[in-house]
């Protein structure tokens, strides 16, 4: 009984981390200053023959820590890139909304799943307020390094300063994953940018589970008394 008590136990553990409020946010500068001075993440790197990119004004996008942005690059041969690097179980989360926190003005909002695990994730970038974007539309490409799990182009011209919806994919939390993003067309501004983030998507109400797991138990001592 006693054995049976201690695995009830370490489930209602687990259950309680599944419901805590936690996401990634990968951003671009973490040295948490507004200030010219990139300091970039180790998860962020750029792609192609990009080597460098600009330096822009903070994204005031709920959960980033006021960093700087970048825009356009120095590819020549390839788009500007830039690369997001995430692997869930090793890099877990770092941003603690609650759930319902609401990410844009298109009605998305935060989950409240605890980023980390095997799961759904809805992914999202951020970058300042900008009209002056000209590379054409920006492209993200979510990748596993075997295949592809989405891909979308959108229009960063007189949108930013809010988490814009890309796309869901299912994650393994032991596999390391890129987002990419490239520019239309190499221009001045071809495309901005300050971070991205993983929210994990809610899982099937547990309580369920729980219920059956302890009639299941109950019966089988009663039986044993018996």
């Amino acid at each position: 009984m006693m054995r049976i008590l201690n695995l009830l136990c370490t489930f209602l553990f687990v259950v309680t981390s599944l419901t805590a409020h936690a996401a990634v946010v990968i951003q671009v500068d973490i040295d948490g200053l507004d200030d010219g001075v990139l300091t970039y993440s180790p998860n962020f790197s750029f792609g192609g023959d990009t080597t460098s990119a600009s330096q822009s004004a903070a994204s005031t996008a709920v959960g980033l820590t006021g960093g700087d942005s970048i825009f356009g690059g120095n590819g020549v041969v390839s788009p500007d890139t830039y690369v997001y690097s995430y692997t869930p179980g090793t890099d877990g989360n770092n941003y603690t909304p609650a759930a319902g926190t609401a990410l844009n003005n298109d009605g998305d909002v935060s989950t409240g799943v605890l980023a980390g695990g095997t799961a759904v994730y809805n992914v999202y970038a951020t970058w300042p307020f900008s009209s002056n974007v000209s590379g054409g539309l920006t492209s993200y490409t979510l990748t596993d390094g075997a295949s592809n799990l989405f891909s979308v182009s959108v229009d960063q011209v007189n949108t930013g300063n809010e988490w814009v919806f890309l796309g869901a994919a299912t994650l393994d939390q032991s596999k390391t994953y890129q987002l990419i993003q490239q520019a239309g067309a190499n221009t001045f501004v071809s495309m901005r940018a300050a971070g991205v983030l993983f929210d994990a998507k809610a899982v099937p109400e547990p309580s369920g589970f729980l219920v059956a797991v302890l009639g299941g138990t109950i019966l089988m001592v009663r039986r044993r008394r018996a």
